[in-house]
């Protein structure tokens, strides 16, 4: 059978929002986001899948985890070429992260979504579905992993952050900038990632604290070990790494108990570590602590979910982190 479908998966979100005289909210369902198209998606053949009708703000891990097994299941049918996922911005880059981890096919998966509501001028869903389908059912798009495509670019669901509340380019990858771009209607890819990507079990354990550091906090950290059942904890410390000089010795007494603790940047970007004499950064590597070298808090707290789900012993936890 011949692999010519695109399957078009809709979760709700601001593409999916129509203003009844009270706000947006997301009412449109897959139907109603493919006729918005008009003649602009003829030739491209598309099935769609109706997972939720929700904003973004209320995905949780698993429901991300149950998303990302629809587009499994959907990617293994023959006639699927590869899959479209439409999805609320606040945390798109989340489920699409989860995505990247889990789908072991590699047919092509683009998240995408909306900046404006479907009631605002110049809404921005129809071009970026548009786009997204055709990316989707685009060659040289397999085996990349789980991209986002939206505001003309194609990026990779390892390295994309949202990086603006409300402008139509507020989604960019720090580490790598978009691996292309959308011109004249046409996908074009201009890099790849040069990390490979290794694939977890869909299992997930939500039992991780993700603390942030702040000048002068000596509450929040001490709250976030004391939890029940912990399993594992995201360190979002300053710059490149560093966190008050109180954290120090609970971090280390975490990890040395075997608590699996990994340190990320509360900038988002930026490899974690440091050359500096006193408790920084390369301190709390060396103490055990693993570094999620470009790669945000919020995505390292559900990268550590999943290794924690998976079963995996401190030693492979560092490596995945660390040598992806």
């Amino acid at each position: 059978m011949a692999t010519s479908k695109i399957a078009l998966i809709t979760t709700g979100g601001t593409i999916s929002t129509i203003d009844a005289g009270r706000g947006a909210v997301p009412k449109a369902g897959p139907v109603d986001l493919i006729r918005m198209l008009g003649d602009s998606a003829r030739g491209i053949a598309v099935e769609t899948v109706e997972f939720a009708r929700i904003p973004g703000c209320e995905m949780t891990p698993e429901t991300m985890l149950a998303l990302a097994d629809a587009i499994e299941r959907e990617l293994k049918r023959g006639d699927i070429a590869g899959a479209v996922v439409t999805h609320g911005t606040d945390t798109i880059e989340e489920s699409a992260f989860v995505s990247h981890l889990t789908v072991t096919s590699a047919k092509p998966v683009v998240f995408t979504g909306s900046m404006r509501t479907g009631s605002e001028l110049s809404f921005d869903g129809p071009r970026n579905l548009l786009d997204s389908l055709k990316v989707a059912g685009w060659p040289r798009a397999a085996g990349l992993g789980t991209l986002l495509v939206m505001n003309e670019e194609i990026h990779s669901a390892r390295f994309v952050t949202k990086g603006n509340g409300l402008l139509l380019g507020a989604f960019h990858s720090p580490a790598s900038g978009p691996l292309g771009r959308i011109y004249n209607g046409a996908p074009m890819l201009f890099t790849v990632p040069a990390a490979s990507r290794r694939t977890l079990a869909p299992r997930i354990d939500t039992r991780v604290a993700t603390v942030r550091a702040l000048s002068g906090e000596t509450q929040s950290l001490a709250e976030a070990l004391a939890r029940p059942e912990l399993r594992g904890m995201v360190i979002e410390g300053f710059g490149s790494g560093r966190v008050p000089p109180s954290w120090c010795e609970p971090l280390e007494t975490a990890v040395k108990r075997g608590l699996p603790v990994v340190l990320a940047s509360r900038t988002g970007a930026g490899a974690v570590g440091d050359s500096y004499g006193y408790a920084g950064a390369n301190h709390l590597l060396q103490a055990g602590l693993i570094a999620a070298h470009e790669m945000p808090g919020h995505k390292a707290r559900l990268k550590l979910m999943l290794a924690i789900g998976n079963g995996l012993p401190l030693a492979a936890i560092k490596d995945l982190f660390e040598n992806e």
